[in-house]
């Protein structure tokens, strides 16, 4: 019953490391840390971790199901029959997994609502002059969630009025105040949630 666990609880660990490139900015954002650079990290891990995740549920699944022992009952190499606690332990941890596994296809609809609590109330700050208007490519989003931090990162540099970041074009667009800022200090905002801006 030991491996069973052990293949369960792996299974979710990596279907967990699978899904933190689009879950992970969006965890930093909710809770106010900042960027998450290690995104690109476990983009490029995802397929291994996913494979990991599948044959580890395989494994539990057989050991659940399909493993029969040639024992004599009451005999040493005898093994209890599995409960429905941990059956239903499977299941659950199938349910993650696959949750986690789909996650680059909901996680958008969760990025958005995120970004929309985040976005600073009209008027906050007074302007001055004339607003220009730029847009920068960025390099190394992976999904829709890692618009939720470069948008933070903005939408903090002072004289930065609006921005709109669209990981399907590979850019931010930013309206702001020359007068309060300039393109580096933009694009130093952009660099520091760990993408990169050109």
């Amino acid at each position: 019953m030991k491996s069973e666990k052990l293949a369960l609880g792996g299974a979710m660990a990596a279907a967990f490391g699978a899904a933190l490139c689009c879950i992970g900015p969006v965890l930093f954002a909710l809770l106010g840390l900042g960027a998450f650079s290690a995104a690109s990290v476990f983009q490029s891990l995802r397929p291994y971790l996913l494979a990991v995740a599948v044959l580890a549920l395989a494994f539990g699944f057989y050991r659940v199901y399909f493993r029969r022992e040639e024992c004599a009952p009451g005999a040493a190499c005898a093994t209890k029959p599995v409960s429905k606690v941990n059956r239903a332990a499977l299941w659950v941890a199938l349910f993650v997994v696959t949750a986690f596994a789909l996650s680059p296809y909901y996680i958008g609809y969760i990025a958005t609502a995120v970004a929309r609590q985040q976005q600073t109330a009209p008027g906050a700050s007074a302007q001055s002059g004339l607003l220009e208007t730029v847009t920068v490519a960025v390099e190394g989003m992976t999904c829709e969630s890692c618009e939720v931090p470069i948008k933070a990162a903005l939408d903090k540099t002072p004289g930065v009025r609006s921005a709109e970041v669209s990981f399907k074009q590979g850019t931010a667009r930013i309206q702001y105040d020359p007068a309060q800022t300039n393109l580096d200090k933009i694009k130093s905002a952009v660099n520091s949630t760990g993408y990169k801006a050109k």
